[in-house]
């Protein structure tokens, strides 16, 4: 009978210390007894480190003496410890970063003066797989997150940028999933840098729907790029306009699309959208394995409303709902809000595989 809890395999102890941050493991167990000592010590035991904004001096913080090398090399995912906050990464990269060589993720938020030590840091991080960055971006950065050859995975939230973006680089990315927030990027720079250097992306996701940025479409009626890797799409973003040509290059910009996700808020309602939507935008969407189209349109007044305006909005109801079938399935809801029509359209077809 097991009856103190060193008589625990070494096995379950490497499995509950996996769901501990390293602070606490070190805080709990640290010259507890000889057993623990050796466990901390192994190269069984991995470690997730969170850092925070504490009192003392960051650098003074960031070697204190539990940081020691065999520590270092053991560390696997490094983030602060309040999302979305500052924190004392970057010093504690600049520091450490030649002895984190098992580091596999990184999530961080930088300031513009900490820009080129991140970049230095990113070079010397050989088994960083998944980053995630949160700053006011610039050329620098950019091409070291494209020059960083392990990274896979990548979440990207930039503020609008204050120096120009140059699309070129000379950089190759072998990044594979993508999700990006952009605050500004009216002119496409940011995401035709990224995309025209990322040939292996598998998916994109676009999270951008409470910021209005024009031209937000050029990704799909441009052809600066393809992505012949790519399956899977998401996106969500805000618009003033439709024109029939949005999706037009939409299988030339993405040869192997499979799964297509779009919330887009469209400013008005009129006839000539609808038309765009059925006539123009579906037939692409169609040969598409999996698509989840989410429109809203603010429109008229309910004030003005007409028999005219009534019957075309019936019309397009009518067809909108004349799409159900086997593997699409339409929604048509119609509100009133401070005294403005709104228009939910839902539309979705799918049919079972997987897909990244």
């Amino acid at each position: 009978m097991i009856t103190c809890i060193e008589q625990l395999p070494i096995e379950l102890w490497v499995e509950i210390f996996s769901y501990l941050e390293a602070h606490i493991i070190f805080q709990g167990f640290t010259n507890l007894n000889y057993y623990f000592n050796q466990i901390l010590t192994s190269n069984y035991i991995l470690f997730h480190a969170q850092l925070g904004v504490v009192d003392c001096n960051p650098l003074e913080y960031s070697i204190k003496p539990y940081w020691s090398e065999s520590i270092l090399n053991r560390i696997t995912n490094l983030q602060p410890k309040f999302q979305h906050r500052l924190c004392h990464i970057p010093e504690f990269l600049c520091w450490h970063c030649t002895k984190l060589i098992q580091l596999k993720s990184l999530t961080i938020k930088i300031r513009g003066r900490e820009i080129r030590s991140i970049c230095y840091a990113l070079e010397q991080l050989n088994s960083l797989v998944y980053l995630s960055i949160e700053c006011v971006p610039n050329q620098i950065l950019l091409d070291a997150i494209l020059a960083t050859s392990t990274i896979r995975s990548c979440r990207l939230e930039f503020l609008r940028p204050v120096t120009p973006i140059n699309t070129y680089s000379k950089n190759l990315s072998n990044i594979e999933i993508l999700h990006i927030k952009l605050q500004d990027d009216s002119y496409g720079s940011i995401m035709n840098l990224l995309l025209s250097h990322m040939p292996k992306l598998k998916r994109l996701e676009m999270n951008n729907n409470d910021i209005y940025v024009k031209n937000r479409e050029w990704i799909f009626f441009q052809s600066l790029f393809i992505l012949p890797s790519l399956r899977k799409f998401k996106a969500q973003w805000s618009s003033d306009y439709s024109v029939p040509i949005v999706f037009q290059n939409l299988h030339t910009n993405l040869t192997n699309i499979r799964y297509f996700s779009l919330h887009i808020n469209f400013n008005f309602i009129n006839e000539e959208f609808f038309d765009h939507l059925i006539y123009h935008w579906w037939p692409i969407f169609k040969n598409i394995e999996q698509v989840y189209l989410f429109i809203k349109c603010h429109g008229f007044s309910s004030e003005t409303d007409n028999n005219d305006t009534r019957i075309y909005l019936n019309r397009f109801q009518s067809i909108i709902n004349a799409m159900n079938e086997q593997y699409v399935k339409t929604k048509w809801n119609e509100t009133i809000f401070t005294g403005t029509n709104i228009v939910d359209i839902s539309i979705c077809k799918s049919f079972k595989s997987n897909i990244l």
